[in-house]
C-alpha cells in the first residue's frame, strides 16, 4: 500500500468516507445514511463510501451516490468486551482485520473528507492506522461526529480522559460536529468543554425529512411502540400489550420490534397479543413515516427515535435503557424536564402503570418545537462540503484553518 493519495479528475474533491460506529441498534447507521444523503443533496457531484459493521445496511435503500463497505459484524458482552458475532475468529484477529480493512477503503478511495461517528480512534482504536495515514497525507480533512448525548456527565470524563480522547482529537482532527442543540450535554461539554484548537459545531438534530402523512399500510389512528434495533426491547413491548389487554385503547396497537430482537421474543410477543388490535412488525426502513402517522408513541429513547418524536410533536412516553450505558436516560430526563414528553423509569415498568399513562398520553395534543434545532443534516453536509471545497493545504496548516463562520451554527464554547 502505497499510503493515502488523492484520486485525479474533477470530482475528487468530493468524496466522502463516513466510519460508523455499530455494535447495538440501528441509530448510529441511520443517522450516517441521512448524513450521506444531505451532502448528495447540497452537492450533487459527491460521493459517499460508509465503512459499516451492521447487519443491516442492505436493509435500506442507499442514497444516490452512496454505497457501504462491511466490515465482520461486532458483538458487546456483559463486561464490555468485544468480540465477532458471526465468526469463529479470536478478538486480536478480528481487530485486525476490521482495521486493515478500514485502511484499504480509504487508501482506495482517497476521500477529501473522512467523519468518524462517536468514537475518535474507532472501536479498541481501530481506526488509528486510517486517521494517521490520512492525518499524515495533508490532502484529507478529519471530521469527528458526536451525539447529543454520550452517557452520565460523571463517566463520559473518567472514560475520555483515562483513554487520552482529547489529546488524540487534537493531534488528528479538524473539526468536530455535534448532532444536537448547543444545549445538549455533549461529551465535550461534560469534559467541561476543553480547547481543541478547532471549530466545534452544533448542528441541530440530524435525520431524514418527515412525510406528511403515515404509510398507507398502516391503520389509522394507531399507537406505534418502538424499541430502536430490538435487541433489549422485548420488556417494553410485552408491558404494553398486557397494558392493553388488561384495560383497552380505542385505538390500534402497531409494534415494531427492531430487526435484532429474537425470533423468540417475537414469537412470545405475537402470542401475547392474540386476539387483540395489534399488528407487529419486525422492521420498517421507513420508520419516519411511521412515526409521522402515529396518533402518540412508546418508545425508548434512542437519538433516531427522540429526534424524530420531538420534530414530528408526537405526544410521547420514553422508558429509556439505562444499562450499559445511561445515554438514553439523561436524554429522556432533559426532555421530560422541558415538557417535550413523558418519561417512566425501567424501574418502574409494569402493564398497570404504563397503561395508567397512556390516556393522559392519548389526550395529549402535538408539540410545537422548534424547527432550528431539527436541521442537523442539511447543516452538517453543508460544513462538510465546504471543507471538502477548500484547497488542500499542507497538514501543518489544516491544525489552523477554521471552518468558515456560518450562521446556522453555533460555535461550543471553548473555555
Amino acid at each position: 500500500m502505497n499510503g493515502i493519495h488523492p484520486l485525479s479528475g474533477s470530482h475528487a474533491n468530493l468524496r466522502f468516507l463516513f466510519f460508523t460506529n455499530e455494535c447495538v441498534g440501528l441509530g448510529h447507521l441511520r443517522r450516517t445514511l441521512a448524513l450521506a444523503q444531505a451532502v448528495g443533496e447540497h452537492s450533487p457531484a459527491a460521493s459517499s463510501l460508509i465503512v459499516t459493521g451492521s447487519t443491516e445496511a442492505s436493509s435500506y435503500a442507499l442514497p444516490q451516490r452512496v454505497d457501504t463497505v462491511k466490515l465482520p459484524v461486532l458483538s458487546k458482552d456483559s463486561n464490555g468486551s468485544y468480540r465477532s458475532r458471526q465468526l469463529a475468529i479470536e478478538a486480536e484477529e478480528l481487530h485486525s482485520l476490521r482495521s486493515r480493512l478500514a485502511l484499504t477503503a480509504a487508501d482506495s478511495f482517497g476521500p477529501a473528507v473522512a467523519i468518524v461517528d462517536k468514537t475518535p480512534l474507532g472501536v479498541g482504536q481501530e481506526l488509528l492506522p486510517t486517521l494517521e495515514a490520512l492525518r499524515a497525507s495533508g490532502r484529507t480533512r478529519l471530521v469527528l461526529g458526536l451525539r447529543d448525548v454520550e452517557d452520565d456527565p460523571s463517566v463520559v470524563r473518567r472514560h475520555w480522559r483515562q483513554a487520552g480522547m482529547v489529546d488524540a482529537i487534537r493531534r488528528l482532527y479538524d473539526a468536530v460536529l455535534v448532532y444536537g442543540p448547543s444545549s445538549a450535554p455533549d461529551a465535550l461539554d461534560c469534559l467541561g468543554s476543553p480547547d481543541l484548537g478547532m471549530p466545534v459545531y452544533h448542528t441541530g438534530y440530524v435525520g431524514r425529512a418527515l412525510p406528511a402523512q403515515g404509510p398507507e399500510d398502516l391503520p389509522a389512528d394507531y399507537v406505534l411502540v418502538t424499541v430502536g434495533g430490538g435487541v433489549d426491547g422485548f420488556g417494553l413491548l410485552d408491558a404494553a400489550i398486557a397494558a392493553i389487554r388488561e384495560r383497552p385503547i380505542p385505538y390500534p396497537l402497531v409494534v415494531v420490534t427492531g430487526p435484532l430482537m429474537p425470533t423468540a421474543d417475537v414469537d412470545r410477543l405475537l402470542a401475547h397479543s392474540a386476539g387483540l388490535d395489534v399488528t407487529i412488525l419486525t422492521f420498517r426502513p421507513d420508520m419516519e413515516a411511521v412515526i409521522a402517522g402515529a396518533r402518540a408513541v412508546i418508545a425508548m429513547a434512542g437519538y433516531n427515535t427522540v429526534s424524530e418524536l420531538v420534530r414530528a410533536g408526537k405526544p410521547s412516553l420514553l422508558v429509556p435503557r439505562v444499562h450499559p450505558s445511561e445515554e438514553q436516560l439523561v436524554r429522556a430526563s432533559a426532555l421530560a424536564r422541558a415538557g417535550s414528553v413523558t418519561m417512566l423509569h425501567p424501574s418502574e415498568l409494569t402493564p398497570a402503570r404504563l397503561r395508567s399513562m397512556l390516556d393522559p398520553l392519548l389526550d395529549e395534543r402535538p408539540h410545537p418545537h422548534d424547527a432550528a434545532d431539527h436541521d442537523g443534516a442539511r447543516n452538517a453536509a453543508e460544513i462538510l462540503v465546504d471543507l471538502a471545497s477548500q484547497s488542500a493545504p499542507a497538514a501543518a496548516h489544516a491544525r489552523t484553518r477554521s471552518v468558515p463562520a456560518l450562521n446556522y451554527v453555533r460555535p461550543l464554547s471553548i473555555a
